[in-house]
């Protein structure tokens, strides 16, 4: 049997394995399948590539320059300035598409070994009454799509508290955002003594980045697992001609006959859900199946919804389970 030396590679082993294969009548399936396997190019391409880049990480190669970005700016600048020949205009051409641009970047990131993100800084104003573990400073950034989160005020000590987390949205996608966190402050804007829709008017007014004065709910809630609970509507909903609706904005329109997947069913008034086939993936709220029909039952009390016995066609629940 051929003996493999210590220089030997992946590559050399793989080919020297599969020469080593010999028919087998009790295993006959195993054996053609591992063939197969071992013949395969892209495995014996993979293998090649893992040895060249085993290679170059032993010779421990050094950048010859950590600011490549720098230096072509510079030529660039060097070149506008003066007349150009074709091939210096080519050049020019060249050095200017983004796309070899952003490889410098990269390239100055990898060489600079500038891997760590960069935090913001601590407001100057930052409060030292609060310890240390107590209050977490949190960014996100989000486009012209919604925070993705509601807030109410506590009764009691007035403090502005995280109600709900709509999910899908860009607060439920960072994870730092709990239902229970007390709100300090919005971009450096104190909130305290905020309306909560005075406070929804600073975040829908922000874009790109905002930076969040957190103090972390004593006992954060689990993470909601995700659900697989799909509904039909039986009627149409508009939230913002719902009045008992914790938040309009928050709310999720849908028509009847639109399949609805529920992904939170925490709150036993307002569930979360989405349409399906919806491009947005933020979730909304609709009302859950037994507030719905507490009040149709409240209404066909005072006389203002039909009894669905007196009518032909029966009017529905809120939703019916697919099978």
């Amino acid at each position: 049997m051929p003996v493999l030396s210590e220089d030997s590679g992946l590559h050399e082993t793989l080919a020297l394995l599969t020469s080593q294969l010999r028919p087998d009548s009790n295993h006959k399936e195993e054996m053609g399948f591992l063939k197969d396997v071992f013949s395969e190019k892209s495995l014996s391409y993979l293998m090649k590539i893992h040895e060249k880049l085993r290679h170059y990480e032993r010779q421990s190669p050094t950048p010859v320059l950590h600011s490549a970005a720098g230096l072509v700016e510079d030529v660039i600048e060097e070149l506008q300035t003066a007349p150009v020949n074709n091939e210096e205009k080519e050049l020019l051409q060249l050095l200017s598409t983004p796309h070899l641009r952003a490889m410098l970047v990269v390239h100055d990131t990898v060489a600079q070994k500038n891997f760590d993100p960069v935090l913001p800084p601590l407001p100057d104003n930052f409060d030292d009454d609060f310890d240390e573990e107590s209050v977490k400073i949190v960014r996100l950034v989000k486009n012209k799509e919604p925070l993705g989160a509601t807030i109410r005020r506590d009764e009691h000590t007035g403090a502005v508290i995280v109600a709900r987390i709509m999910r899908g949205g860009a607060a439920d996608r960072s994870g730092l955002v709990h239902v229970g966190d007390e709100l300090r402050e919005v971009n450096g804007i104190a909130v305290l003594h905020k309306r909560p829709e005075e406070i929804s008017q600073i975040l829908a007014q922000s874009q790109g980045s905002i930076t969040l004065k957190i103090i972390p709910a004593i006992k954060e809630e689990d993470r909601l697992k995700d659900s697989k609970v799909f509904m039909r509507a039986l009627f149409c909903y508009n939230p913002k001609e719902d009045r008992a609706i914790p938040c309009q904005e928050a709310g999720l329109p849908f028509k009847r006959r639109h399949i609805l997947e529920v992904v939170s069913q925490d709150d036993p008034t307002w569930w979360q859900a989405k349409r399906v086939g919806d491009t947005n993936l933020r979730a909304g709220l609709i009302p859950s199946k037994q507030f719905q029909e507490r009040r149709l039952m409240y209404r066909r009390s005072i006389g203002t919804q039909p009894n669905p016995r007196t009518v032909k066609r029966p009017l529905c629940k809120s939703a019916q389970f697919l099978k």
